[in-house]
């Protein structure tokens, strides 16, 4: 059988022949499209990355809270929570990542970030969320966690945000050992208002 036979009984020819490619006009306006839309999707997804991590630092930081009460419960021993910097400065808010939430047998001596990662139980590394200002109140710094009631021997919370004005905090209730997250002065990232 000759070529063009074989052509004519398969349809393979044809399509190699009429097979053709973009053309530099179409390859253009196919790029200028693509980045069109691509500097359009940018922003909201950075804000979406924002929302993520703020969330992601709340969660962990209540999953952290939970896991010291049920730690102390079953080990039947009181345990710390500690916030830690080493320049001690956890009342103000700071953004550099340079902290740790660490979980700490009571007798543990934590004074700085190296020393709370060594003897911590469990902790929330700051690195992770650089960029997210973060800070403690006075009272919370260190907390000692009961063993029978599973509650905090200290009143207060952790207060943090991303975007100024939209602060969250995570509060643990003294009398219940209830934790909570809530938005400072509004609903923020899918949590209500403070009560």
């Amino acid at each position: 059988m000759t070529r063009e036979m074989l052509c004519r009984l398969h349809l393979r020819c044809d399509i190699y022949r009429k097979a053709g490619g973009f053309t530099l006009l179409e390859m253009l306006i196919t790029i200028t499209l693509m980045v069109i839309i691509i500097a359009v999707a940018t922003p909201s997804f950075s804000s979406y990355i924002d929302s993520n991590k703020v969330k992601q630092l709340a969660t962990e930081m209540e999953w952290v809270l939970v896991l010291a009460k049920s730690e102390a419960v079953m080990r039947n021993t009181k345990l710390k929570v500690h916030f830690v910097r080493d320049d001690t400065n956890e009342t103000v808010y700071q953004t550099d990542g340079a902290w740790v939430l660490a979980v700490t047998d009571e007798a543990a001596i934590v004074n700085s970030i190296a020393s709370a990662k060594s003897a911590a139980i469990a902790l929330v590394d700051g690195k992770d969320f650089k960029y997210v200002a973060i800070k403690s109140s006075s009272t919370f710094v260190e907390q000692t966690i009961d063993p029978v009631r599973a509650t905090t021997n200290k009143l207060g919370n952790f207060s943090f945000y991303k975007e100024s004005g939209k602060d969250l905090k995570v509060i643990m209730s003294q009398r219940t050992g209830r934790i909570r997250t809530c938005g400072i002065s509004g609903d923020y990232y899918n949590y209500e208002r403070c009560s």
